[in-house]
């Protein structure tokens, strides 16, 4: 039995930096733990959206085909034979989309000046699929989970920096909580407390494993989850992430595509200039690509627009993007940022890059979207499982004194 010179002294072992983060752990994680909550359970469910949005809307699916797509004029003319039927004098395409095997081609088109609808098409025959001219019911789901997400439902300006200030709390949570997991003193107990959960323990243990333990092993990823969530609040902080990552300032963000020549005049009339681009982004690219976007011109001087992803058609990383001539179909060169290849980047631009394809968990397909999911999950456990910690500590003696003292008094 310890006498109290020497509990004194057990209790003075730890340091003052150490009482400090346990304190900073305890607090900043009961002020956050609701947004926390909210952010990573809305986050770990907005990882699916693709794969939701594919089994939901049957419509997205074709049978694959061992022969090649149709050329894009060939499919415009069945839409707009389709916009005739339909009555839709005033359509306009503005753009198609080609996917991977046994994926829907997608044209994009305004049915008058102000709206702005979609057609699902099979892009072995062009037969129509789906016009669709509002979000389905599974869109409207993740768009509502996705506002929950960065902004807490809350009007943008107001919602995001309160979103982005409590994962940076987060952070500085998980940072001490890994501080207050490191044991004093590594012993066979102290080990099997710090990586194993003992399952067949009473709740109030498990419950202490559930977050110490699942805290410990998911801290890597749900911090790197947290922390490129942060990037898309706060422009300071993108902004240390690039000077980290490159050495240098980063560039101002500005979009100025090339321009169409509206002076020189070429017959265009024997070669479409949109299955020009297809035939040359197929030829460039071949069967790697995931999805190739044509954005047509709208402006008289506007140019087409060519954005070719990979992977499973969602990653932007790595995408390349292309401008072509409206009028001779020549490929243009521009010097924005977009259009830099990424091949030419450096290492840390490149990591810079995979920002947002990390944060969705997107960056290397399935694998990657399991572990976000996962990471999402434990994140979203920490708040509720450290509340749990903190209450019976607090509260919990105390309320087992008041419940057998009524049992004491009600024998009597």
């Amino acid at each position: 039995m310890l006498t109290t010179k020497q509990n004194i002294t057990k209790k003075s072992k730890k340091s003052t930096f150490r009482k400090i983060s346990e304190w900073l752990h305890l607090w900043l994680g009961l002020t956050s733990g609701v947004i926390v909550f909210i952010v990573c359970l809305t986050g770990g469910i907005w990882t699916w959206r693709y794969e939701t949005w594919y089994f939901t809307e049957p419509y997205q699916r074709v049978t694959a085909l061992d022969k090649p797509y149709l050329i894009p004029s060939e499919i415009e003319k069945k839409v707009q034979d389709y916009f005739d039927k339909k009555g839709l004098k005033d359509a306009e395409i503005t753009g198609i989309n080609y996917g991977k095997p046994g994926k829907s081609a997608l044209i994009f088109y305004h049915p008058d000046s102000l709206k702005f609808a979609q057609l699902y098409v099979n892009p072995y025959t062009a037969e129509i699929l789906q016009d669709k001219s509002e979000a389905a019911t599974a869109e409207k789901f993740f768009i509502f989970i996705r506002a929950g997400h960065r902004f807490l439902w809350l009007p943008q300006k107001i919602g995001s920096p309160i979103v982005g200030a409590a994962c940076i709390i987060f952070v500085i949570t998980m940072i001490t909580g890994l501080i207050w997991w490191f044991p004093l003193k590594w012993t066979k107990k102290t080990r099997e407390k710090s990586f194993k959960v003992k399952w067949s323990a009473s709740w109030k243990r498990l419950n202490i494993d559930l977050h110490n333990v699942f805290g410990f092993y998911s801290l890597l990823f749900v911090m790197l989850l947290t922390i490129t969530g942060i990037m898309f609040t706060f422009r300071w902080f993108e902004h240390g992430v690039f000077r980290t990552l490159t050495w240098r300032a980063p560039a101002e963000k500005s979009y100025d595509p090339p321009t169409s020549d509206t002076i020189t005049t070429v017959d265009t009339h024997s070669v479409n200039i949109e299955d020009k681009i297809w035939e040359r982004m197929h030829q460039k690219y071949g069967d790697r690509y995931g999805k190739i976007s044509i954005d047509f011109p709208e402006k008289s001087n506007d140019s087409y627009q060519v954005m070719v992803q990979f992977g499973d058609g969602t990653l932007i990383y790595n995408n390349a993007v292309h401008y072509f001539d409206k009028i001779s179909g020549k490929e243009l060169l521009s010097k924005g940022e977009r259009a830099r290849p990424y091949s030419s980047l450096s290492l840390g631009e490149k990591i810079y890059r995979m920002d947002f394809d990390i944060h969705t968990g997107q960056i290397l397909g399935l694998p990657t979207k399991i572990i976000a999911f996962i990471a999402c999950i434990i994140g979203a456990s920490l708040p509720i499982t450290g509340f749990i910690i903190w209450y019976n500590r607090k509260w919990g003696k105390r309320n087992k004194k008041v419940y057998r003292k009524s049992q004491v008094d009600g024998a009597e």
